[in-house]
């Protein structure tokens, strides 16, 4: 795949809990039952799936074409409601492709996939839709199997650790998602220098419909309740991009995915900044632990 950083600029289940991973299958759907229930009418019913930042996102349509970034999507997924007898919400994430050994682990937010406030914690019928574009899917589509999560996470909703990993199955032709979309190494150390954030926000003046990016150097968050992020200024990509990935290129030239954008306070100093939740050896295990399925 061609280098996002260089493009740029150029252009510019059962539910099981192991001890210390937890992890989710979305159970009670088959593939086929998943694809069906996604048809192009409930997609275009998908909203975020969850609030985040009270103002439009400032992103920059992807104008630089489909090759260097054909492993990011929309992560489609249902929210079961919160008391009894609510209905079922329709809802998206941005996710990305991440290099592994079974050739099927996409990352996005902790957040898209595991919510406290609903019963069970697991949001359910998800299913990544590589390179969305106002509705196309070029890549086909690929049903969850399986889901991981930090326990800071799922048990505080702790911000630093707010990264899920998640196994697909095939698609209708017996493809991992790897081998048609490609993807980029996931690092779970720190890399310094500018990064690239991308994902597809929602609130007005966009849609949801388009891959959308911020790119620029970034600093570490000192609040207290994001610390240990980084923050992308300016870029307001939260509504809709959670989950997308952040991009950071190695010294040896390598663009590879760092982290992913997170939630991020309504408080007035974070309106111009998109939060990322940055690997780290707890990602590390969570990732190992998926492309083992």
């Amino acid at each position: 795949m061609i280098g996002i950083l260089s493009v740029v600029a150029a252009a510019l289940a059962a539910t099981t809990f192991p001890a210390e991973i937890p992890a989710g299958s979305p159970a009670g759907d088959t593939a086929a039952d998943v694809r069906a229930y996604w048809t192009p009418e409930r997609m275009r019913e998908a909203v975020v799936a969850t609030d985040g930042a009270a103002e439009p996102p400032d992103g920059v349509p992807w104008t630089l074409g489909a090759e260097p970034v054909r492993n990011v999507g929309r992560l489609f997924l249902t929210v079961p409601p919160a008391e009894e007898g609510g209905k079922e919400r329709k809802a998206y994430c941005s996710a990305a492709v991440v290099d592994s050994a079974n050739r099927s682990v996409v990352v996005t937010a902790g957040h898209c996939v595991h919510l406290k406030s609903i019963p069970g914690g697991w949001v359910k019928k998800l299913l990544f839709v590589p390179a969305y574009d106002k509705k196309s899917e070029p890549y086909g589509s690929y049903v969850a199997e399986s889901v991981g999560i930090a326990p800071a996470w799922a048990e505080h909703e702790d911000h630093k650790a707010d990264f899920a990993f998640v196994t697909l199955g095939k698609d209708e032709q017996g493809r991992s998602v790897q081998d048609v979309t490609g993807a980029r190494k996931a690092s779970f150390a720190p890399v310094a220098g500018e990064k690239t954030a991308l994902g597809y926000p929602f609130l007005k003046p966009y849609d949801g419909e388009t891959l959308q990016y911020c790119s620029g150097p970034t600093t570490p968050v000192t609040d207290n309740r994001l610390v240990g992020g980084e923050q992308l200024k300016p870029c307001r990509m939260t509504n809709g991009a959670s989950g997308g990935p952040w991009y950071a290129r190695t010294p040896q030239g390598e663009d590879v995915q760092v982290g992913v954008t997170s939630s991020r306070p309504k408080d007035e100093a974070f309106q111009d900044a998109a939060w990322g939740a940055m690997f780290d050896a707890t990602a590390r295990e969570l990732f190992q632990a998926q492309e083992r399925k």
